[in-house]
C-alpha cells in the first residue's frame, strides 16, 4: 500500500509535455530537424533533445514553467502545395507545463531565410 502511495506522489511531480512547432498561414510542417533546449525556470535544469515526431517534441518533464529554444531546419508545404526547406527557430520565454498528466503547447516557427 505504501509503495502505491509513493508511486502516485512521484507521478504527480511529472507531466507528459507535447510542444508542437506550427508554421501558420496555411503551411503544413512535414519534418523538423534541429535541437530543442528546454530550461526549467525554477531549477535551471536544461533538457536538450533532437527527437522530433514530425513537428512535435514529446517529453516527460517535472511540472513547472519552462523556456524553450529550437533551432534547425524545417521542411514544409506552403499554401500553393510546394515543398520548401528553410532554416528556422522557435522561442518562448515562458511556457506553463504544470498541469497534472498532460500538457500541449504550440510554438510559432520563425523562418530565417
Amino acid at each position: 500500500m505504501a509503495l502505491m502511495s509513493c508511486h502516485k506522489d512521484e507521478d504527480d511531480l511529472f507531466t507528459q509535455a507535447d510542444i508542437v512547432l506550427a508554421a501558420g498561414d496555411g503551411q503544413t510542417v512535414e519534418q523538423v530537424q534541429g535541437t530543442a533546449r528546454i530550461t526549467n525556470l525554477n531549477s535551471k535544469q536544461v533538457t536538450i533533445t533532437s527527437d522530433f515526431d514530425v513537428a512535435t517534441i514529446r517529453l516527460q518533464l517535472l511540472r513547472s514553467s519552462y523556456s524553450v529554444d529550437v533551432e534547425g531546419l524545417v521542411r514544409y508545404r506552403d499554401h500553393d502545395g510546394r515543398t520548401l526547406t528553410k532554416h528556422m527557430r522557435a522561442h518562448s520565454d515562458y511556457i506553463d507545463l504544470s498541469a497534472t498528466g498532460y500538457n500541449h503547447k504550440e510554438l510559432s516557427i520563425i523562418f530565417l531565410e
